[in-house]
């Protein structure tokens, strides 16, 4: 009998897998929090909270509440890749390739978890360590991105010099949109805009 209830029972985690679990609840709620709240009230009281993890059990972990914060934009940047990444990869089901490319990238920077980045850039203007934290950070997220880019397709369309100007102009314009359009919508422009961009690409591409 006590043979078969102690193999019904779960394996003890190891403490690597316990460190992991609380890192990652830890980073999740810091997420949701930011999402939900804002950086400004995404303190260590709120992400404890959300999180169920103790003060303690945070410092544990990271050494400030900056630490963490940049470790779920890390992770939001990790999460954000593999949707950009899977949607360039997608067929683009007899649409333009360079359209595609360029409704997924839009579609990339409207996806709710990307307002994450958008409280950080705000933030860090009147926030001398996370404006550094931020710049480091930003450098390589772009950079991944355009290696993204720069696998597909459509890329062999552009000159090697020219695609990182592109690839950054289209992510300031969609993040420029994405977060204006909520405040300040011009939807009825939207399709135009991306009208004009794809002529504009189409226009650099090489003949």
């Amino acid at each position: 009998m006590s043979e078969s209830v102690s193999a019904a029972q779960p394996a003890r985690r190891t403490q690597r897998e316990r460190r992991e679990s609380t890192i990652a609840r830890l980073v999740d709620a810091t997420i949701e929090s930011i999402l939900e709240v804002g950086y400004a009230r995404t303190s260590v009281k709120e992400i404890c909270q959300r999180s169920g993890v103790s003060h303690g059990g945070l410092f544990r972990h990271f050494g400030s509440l900056l630490e963490l914060v940049m470790t779920a934009a890390e992770e939001v940047a990790r999460r954000q890749l593999a949707n950009i990444e899977a949607g360039l990869s997608h067929d683009a089901q007899g649409r333009d390739p360079l359209v595609h490319a360029l409704y997924q990238i839009r579609a990339a920077c409207r996806a709710p978890i990307n307002a994450v980045f958008y409280e950080l850039v705000v933030a860090a203007r009147t926030d001398p360590e996370l404006r550094q934290a931020m710049a480091a950070f930003g450098a390589r997220y772009v950079a991944a991105i355009a290696d993204a880019a720069n696998r597909t397709r459509v890329a062999q369309q552009f000159p090697p010099e020219l695609l990182p100007v592109l690839v950054s102009s289209v992510l300031h314009l969609f993040d420029g949109e994405a977060l204006t359009r909520e405040v300040m919508p011009l939807h009825e422009l939207e399709e135009q805009r991306m009208a004009m961009l794809v002529r504009l690409a189409q226009a650099l591409a090489k003949k």
